[in-house]
């Protein structure tokens, strides 16, 4: 056991396999579970046990620690370990993730438990590993083959992970729609019957094919189960409650279309215009970009 506060061990780390088993649960978990409060404890217990085992590592039985003496320079490492290796997957360009913690405490985990094992040297006891884990001396030939093929095909598959990273696809962009009005301000303020310009943008994107911009008005306290009726696009677009605009266009990858709306609103009241722009896609239109704009209309 860790001696209490004061006093000096001669063996100050003896939970190095156990915090090794934290760390290998940890890696466990992170690969099969999505995030969880359980699997966030068993994150936070990981974390401390990067440090302990840092310190395992670094300091051996050559110095002796107190209790309180182990638990800051493990809470101390831990900080430094898991900020150092954050910011290495991130100049690496990896996002920053619980895998930090896995791929640089569990290697650190593993090598402490070898230099903790009893009877031997460190160089002893990990090279007596790796001769044990590559021996195939009592294999049939058949089964060497067999072996071989597979740490090749392993071998291959890691070069060909590793060398996907280096490959740079394309960004999809995707479609989207823009509001503007004059002087690049959108009115928020009409008078019944009285035009404002509003201009619409739709981009393609990455996409191509046949859009449709909808424009929609109706009021902001509307349950949803109001019946819509279409208008026909006029010089001003005259649009009243529930009322419906449709415009349909084509756009190639990248293209975009602009098109200037002068609308005038026929009731008063607090409303919502909402421009929709959807993409055909097989048989049926998709929604790919929206904006709403919240009005009040004056008598």
């Amino acid at each position: 056991m860790i001696p209490g506060t004061g006093v000096r061990a001669r063996a100050p780390f003896p939970y190095v396999g156990l915090a090794t088993a934290v760390l290998l649960l940890h890696a466990i978990l992170v690969a099969i579970l999505p995030a969880n409060p359980y699997r966030a404890a068993v994150s936070f217990a990981a974390l401390f046990a990067v440090g302990y085992c840092t310190v395992a590592l670094i300091v051996g039985d050559t110095i002796r620690l107190s209790a309180s003496e182990i638990l800051a320079f493990s809470i101390g490492l831990t900080i430094f370990i898991t900020s150092l290796s954050a910011l290495g997957v991130s100049l690496l360009g990896i996002p920053i993730t619980v895998f930090a913690v896995v791929i640089v405490g569990l290697p650190i985990a593993i090598l402490a438990w070898f230099t903790r094992r009893p009877g031997r040297g460190s160089l002893t006891a990990i090279t007596a590993f790796s001769r044990g884990l590559f021996d195939f001396s009592e294999y049939s030939r058949s089964e060497k083959a067999i072996a071989a093929a597979l740490l090749a095909a392993i071998t291959a598959t890691l070069v060909v992970l590793v060398s996907l990273s280096s490959v740079r696809y394309p960004d999809q962009l995707s479609a989207g729609l823009a509001i503007t009005g004059d002087r690049d301000v959108l009115p928020t303020q009409f008078f019944v019957g009285q035009p404002q310009n509003i201009s619409v943008s739709a981009f393609a994107g990455s996409a191509s094919g046949a859009f449709t911009l909808r424009i929609r008005l109706y009021p902001q306290n509307a349950t949803g189960n109001g019946t819509y009726h279409t208008v026909i696009l006029t010089s001003p677009l005259r649009m009243d409650a529930f009322a419906e605009h449709n415009e349909s266009l084509v756009l190639a990858t990248g293209e975009s279309w602009t098109r200037r709306f002068s609308i005038s609103i026929e009731l008063t009241g607090d409303l919502y215009l909402r421009f929709d722009l959807f993409q055909t896609i097989g048989s049926r239109p998709v929604l790919v970009a929206t904006n709403t704009l919240p009005v009040h209309v004056r008598p």
